[in-house]
């Protein structure tokens, strides 16, 4: 995944990336728990990381808007906290898959 920025805003960083195909794609735990124990490494300085993690497609809620779905990590306080930004569609469709697949993202950072 490409950086798109990293802005560190007192002491909070935030790190922007792009893109994911879905959270289908095999490695896309692992690639993102790598890329958040090499940016750890460089936020000695800041009390709270946060990532955001965009997903390639563009998709249509039922009012036509365009939706761009992401996958967002906070860690502060030697915690982590996951969310999936979502479509109206992947909520009606996917919600159990989704929340499913951020367990085993937060358990794959904790470990």
């Amino acid at each position: 995944m490409k950086q798109l920025f990293d802005e560190t805003y007192s002491e909070n960083r935030t790190l922007w990336y792009a893109y994911f195909k879905d959270i289908k794609q095999i490695d896309l735990i692992e690639t993102i728990s790598q890329i958040i124990q090499t940016d750890l490494q460089n936020s000695e300085d800041v009390s709270a990381t946060s990532w955001i993690f965009y997903r390639e497609e563009l998709q249509k809620d039922a009012l036509e808007e365009k939706i761009r779905s992401s996958i967002m990590v906070r860690f502060v306080d030697g915690r982590y906290y996951v969310q999936y930004n979502m479509s109206d569609f992947e909520f009606v469709t996917q919600r159990e898959v989704i929340a499913n697949w951020l367990e085993r993202l937060k358990e794959n950072l904790e470990n």
